[in-house]
């Protein structure tokens, strides 16, 4: 009996530690998504098309890449192949509730192509008093000729799907009729994510 107690006990105790765990890794700390990146903890982050243009996550967006990032090193997927209506997609409700492990089988599985990054970087555009970052430019994807490509963000969106919470940034788009792409990570309930403030070493002001 002693021993079935203490066996319990210790299921109970795993549990709690992992539940930790996994709060811990959606807390954000009111970082922005390059210094996420950079954390010593490995997250997942969507590039997802918003597809009823409400500059909102939403269940239905399809994700054109998965990135997987830690310490900042990234590995990027890029689904399918960039259209809409392409042979493999992948939706945000199809991995909303499953764990890095199952993420990455799924963008292994439906990947067009991968690459990394060895260190994920940012150029912040500031406000005129030099203090506020208004426009993030993110080295976040690598060409078919291997060369690193910086992505504009100019705004922020948080919102939830299914039970679960995400926020990011919303990217420059020359559409007057649609909103850019979204870059979401899941997070804790009540948590924002802001642009990345200026530190002069993964974030460089432009």
């Amino acid at each position: 009996m002693r021993n079935r107690n203490g066996l319990l006990l210790l299921g109970a105790l795993l549990a709690s530690a992992s539940l930790a765990a996994c709060s811990s890794s959606m807390d954000t700390k009111g970082k922005g998504i390059v210094q996420l990146m950079n954390d010593n903890q490995e997250r997942v982050f969507y590039s997802v098309i918003d597809s009823n243009d409400d500059a909102l996550p939403g269940k239905d967006e399809r994700i054109n890449y998965v990135y997987i990032t830690k310490g900042g090193k990234l590995n990027g997927y890029e689904i399918g192949g960039g259209t809409v209506g392409a042979a493999v997609e992948l939706h945000m409700d199809e991995v909303v509730g499953k764990n890095i492990n199952e993420v990455r089988k799924l963008a292994e599985e439906r990947s067009k192509r991968s690459f990394e990054i060895d260190k994920v970087k940012a150029k912040a555009i500031t406000d005129g008093s030099g203090n506020n970052t208004t426009k993030e430019e993110i080295k976040l994807y690598v060409n078919d000729e291997n060369k690193p490509s910086y992505l504009t963000y100019v705004s922020l969106t948080s919102g939830q799907i299914r039970d679960k919470y995400y926020a990011g940034y919303i990217a420059y788009t020359s559409s007057v009729v649609s909103s850019g792409d979204l870059l979401i990570t899941e997070v804790s309930k009540g948590n924002a994510i802001g642009f990345d403030k200026v530190d002069g070493e993964i974030v460089k002001e432009k």
